[in-house]
């Protein structure tokens, strides 16, 4: 049965002599191994195909004499069998740009000089090689890939240490030259990941030139830790404790750095304890400087918690002056209506008591005449049917009349008998055929349509009244189930007079009460409504001679709809006038924002800012969609009784207040 075989390979064609006696000493360093040679990026693909589902590609070691590295790794890692093997660069380049991609990705394990020391480059392999194999069981990995060989450094390094300290960097950098030969300098541009949070640390990065901020990831973003104090080691204490990196390091600027692993370290530190002194002294004097930099921190948060605190509390402050100025503003602005409408409501009085006077002066003779008439009987079913008759259409009326014209005989009179309330020819027949009927019937038919007149002008004052009532009563401090269609016809009564010239269609649907506050939600219907009939007015001034409205020849009209939807209640007031331009229709609820202008309307540009707040005082949602010919404005109002959605609202101001 085949076995599982782990291999090496070895990308480059010699032509600096480094390719093949490393080929040559690592298969006599790792005896268990395969080691492949490969030429370049050309032979890849030739390469994997030949390989089978036993084989692992471990570890690829690709030298300088590859003419492009970034290159050759995004080419290998396209293949299944090469996408989690790891890279190691063996070098004799004084400086690599083509590394970049690899740095970034954190998938190159180390940079190893030529020559080599073979100790050091065995112990690289092999803890690469470990890594890949991260997860198997001790015993497997023994069964891979063996031993590593007795001279191999290996080892962890420097542990509970961390970084930094300019000032010995560069001693550092050249204990560090003295074992190891000169470092190959990597060169990436800015935005280049040296380290990412939470990601396994392969090599320390010495950061000669440029600059290096760490970050960490928070709930709202990117937070930066370190930018001044990041300091020229990237990686230490990570690297040296075998954790993850705790930060995500990114250059700023275009950087010149060198890498250095665990391996690397080790043999340095072996070859010249001084240099360990040195990384001992740098990481000593990270860890005072980080402490510090964090006592700083916290006490520059305790100062702007204390800070923080002080504007929650003006802000507080502030928020309920507003508040109580805005109540007073919605409060000055019902009263402002009221006095605008106060002309108009006058006139609606005046005509039902006019009505009044004019049906009592009638009253006396039409009864005289009633107690005199012969036929009593027939005057009282007279009187019965004038007060109780409902009104006719004319088109009704004409059916009527020409019906009954053949039994009466006379034109005038047959109007008359169907405008007191005879529908049929039945009682046409009796009226006509007893003496003096007719005339009794009439008598008694002027009088009950007096007594309607009566009662429905006494009807209309008490509507009129109970309006204003309830449009003047201040709120009570809780809200309380309202019937917004009464509240609606209320506000449709103490508006009639603005809507003279308008038609008002009601569709109102059998809809359950909402939870708010009537005089406050008669505000809002009065400003929607009178807008829509000021809008069609305005459209009528503007136009030219001989110029049609957006409604083309239609009658101006207005449509309130009421309706019951999941949400609550939704009313909709649509009108036939011009619309609302886009650029208009943005700034629409800002405060003294108007469109009136050198008219003489009521409000100072303050109508739709106080409807959008008094809707969202009950919880509710307010949104207007318009175009020429069609604008509709829509209030969604939650249930009574709906959880979560009814908002406090404004405070009323007290009687000192508004004085």
């Amino acid at each position: 049965m085949a076995a599982d075989t782990v291999t090496i390979l070895v990308f480059g064609d010699n032509s600096h002599g480094i390719a093949e006696p490393l080929r040559v000493e690592l298969a006599k360093a790792f005896t268990k191994l395969h080691v492949d040679p490969v030429l370049g990026i050309e032979q890849i693909d030739d390469y994997c195909a030949g390989l089978t589902e036993l084989d692992h590609v471990a570890i690829a070691i690709a030298t300088s004499e590859v003419a492009n590295i970034d290159a050759l790794i995004f080419k290998a890692r396209t293949h299944q069998h090469l996408s989690q093997t790891q890279w190691l660069v063996v070098s004799d380049a004084q400086v690599h740009r083509d590394l970049t991609q690899a740095t970034k990705d954190g998938i190159l394990s180390a940079i190893i000089s030529a020559p080599w020391s073979l100790p050091l480059l065995a112990g690289q392999v092999y803890s690469t090689m470990l890594r890949y194999l991260n997860g198997y069981s001790h015993k497997r990995i023994r069964e891979l890939i063996g031993r590593p060989p007795d001279f191999a450094v290996q080892g962890p390094l420097l542990k509970g240490l961390s970084t930094d300290e300019r000032e010995i960097v560069m001693k550092f950098l050249e204990g560090v030259e003295r074992v190891l030969g000169r470092r190959p300098r990597i060169q990436v541009p800015p935005g280049t990941h040296l380290l990412t949070e939470g990601k396994p640390v392969a090599a320390v990065n010495l950061v000669l030139e440029g600059k290096v901020s760490l970050y960490r990831d928070a709930r709202h973003g990117e937070v930066l830790a370190h930018l001044a104090s990041s300091g020229p080691i990237i990686g230490l204490v990570s690297l040296a404790r075998g954790e993850n990196a705790f930060f995500s390091a990114v250059t700023t600027v275009n950087t010149t750095l060198v890498r250095l692993t665990t391996e690397q370290l080790q043999i340095v530190i072996s070859n010249d304890p001084s240099i360990g002194s040195a990384l001992t002294a740098l990481a000593i004097g990270s860890l005072t400087r980080r402490l510090m930099r964090a006592e700083e921190l916290h006490v520059e948060n305790a100062t702007l918690a204390e800070d923080l605190e002080a504007q929650k509390q003006a802000l507080a402050r502030t928020n309920e002056d507003l508040r109580q100025t805005r109540a007073e503003l919605v409060e000055q602005a019902r009263f402002a209506m009221l006095g605008e409408l106060s002309a108009g409501i006058a006139h609606e009085l005046n005509n039902p008591v006019t009505a009044l006077l004019r049906a009592a002066g009638h009253l006396t003779q039409d009864v005289d005449t009633v107690l005199s008439c012969a036929n009593p009987e027939i005057a009282r079913s007279g009187m019965h049917q004038g007060m109780h008759s409902q009104t006719l259409s004319t088109a009704v009326e004409r059916q009527l009349t020409r019906e009954l014209l053949p039994l009466v005989g006379d034109r005038n009179l047959t109007r008359t008998l169907v405008s007191a309330g005879v529908r049929d020819q039945a009682q046409v027949r009796e009226l006509m055929s007893q003496a003096g009927a007719v005339k009794a019937f009439q008598n008694g038919a002027r009088l009950g349509q007096s007594l309607r007149s009566v009662l429905a002008a006494g009807q209309r004052v008490t509507e009129l009244t109970q309006s204003l009532k309830g449009y003047a009563r201040p709120d009570a401090q809780e809200g309380r189930p309202v019937d917004l269609r009464a509240n609606i016809d209320d506000v449709l009564r103490l508006t009639a007079h603005r809507l003279r010239n308008v038609e008002v269609e009601r569709n109102y649907d059998d809809v359950p009460e909402v939870l708010g506050f009537p005089a406050k939600l008669s505000q809002v219907w009065t400003n929607l409504i009178v807008n829509a009939a000021e809008a069609i007015d305005d459209e009528a001034e503007d136009l030219t001679a001989g110029q049609l409205p957006a409604r083309g020849e239609n009658k101006a009209h207005i449509t309130i709809t009421v309706t019951n939807e999941v949400q609550g209640v939704h009313v909709v007031i649509e009108d036939n006038g011009p619309g609302i331009e886009p650029h208009v229709l943005e700034k629409i609820m800002e405060p003294h924002f108007t469109t009136k202008a050198g008219r003489v309307r009521f409000g100072l540009g303050m109508g739709m800012p106080i409807v959008r707040s008094i809707i969202a005082d009950h919880g509710g949602h307010f949104s207007i969609d318009s175009h020429p010919g069609c604008t509709r404005m829509h209030v969604l109002l939650p249930l009574a009784g709906a959880d979560n959605l009814f908002v406090t609202p404004l405070p009323t101001p007290s009687p000192q207040e508004e004085s």
